[in-house]
């Protein structure tokens, strides 16, 4: 993948696995997904991939993409995270930008969304509201006793955005099997 800023990028693959796990279980301890990471790593897709992030020789984050196959239209931001210590000093922006940027190179959707659980205060929310062009809540998973603080994120590749209009994810099936 390509830098507008300067950053390297580097494909998951058998041989760096090992430290994009690792990447993901300190940022996500109740949702490390290895199976995931290593379909990244195996396969040769260029919209289900996962990219290590590197400001010269130093590792800054993780960040990748994927497809829901139903979803023709659309590509997903997957695994996207920017290690403590890089936080609050721009790279968060520079990496989402840059992985928008890979995929209008890929010609293949017109839209780059996000899907992300919400709450108070958190750091990718403010993130994806300064970069992002649409934000809407995704509520057709909710029930009379559950509301489930999902968001969804769209930003036109090619075309100017659209909305996601609510349809269905399964996201909460996918969230519950993290708790």
């Amino acid at each position: 993948m390509n830098s507008l800023y300067g950053l390297t990028y580097v494909k998951v693959d058998k041989n760096n696995l090992d430290i994009a796990y690792n990447i993901q279980k300190e940022e996500w301890p109740n949702d490390p997904d290895y199976n995931d990471l290593y379909d990244k790593a195996i396969n040769t897709k260029k919209d289900n991939i996962e990219f290590i992030v590197y400001k010269e020789k130093d590792i800054i984050g993780i960040t990748g993409v994927d497809v829901f196959d139903e979803y023709s239209d659309t590509v997903w931001l997957n695994w996207f995270s920017i290690l403590p210590e890089y936080r609050k000093q721009g790279y968060g922006t520079k990496v989402l930008l840059d992985t928008i940027e890979y995929c209008k190179g890929l010609n293949s959707y017109k839209y780059f969304r996000i899907d992300t659980t919400f709450y108070e205060n958190r750091p990718a929310i403010f993130l994806y509201d300064k970069v992002m062009e649409i934000k809407e809540e995704y509520t057709c998973e909710d029930t009379k006793a559950n509301k489930n603080n999902y968001l969804i994120y769209t930003t036109g590749l090619n075309c100017k955005a659209k909305p996601w209009n609510n349809k269905y994810l399964g996201l909460k099936k996918y969230y519950d099997k993290c708790k």
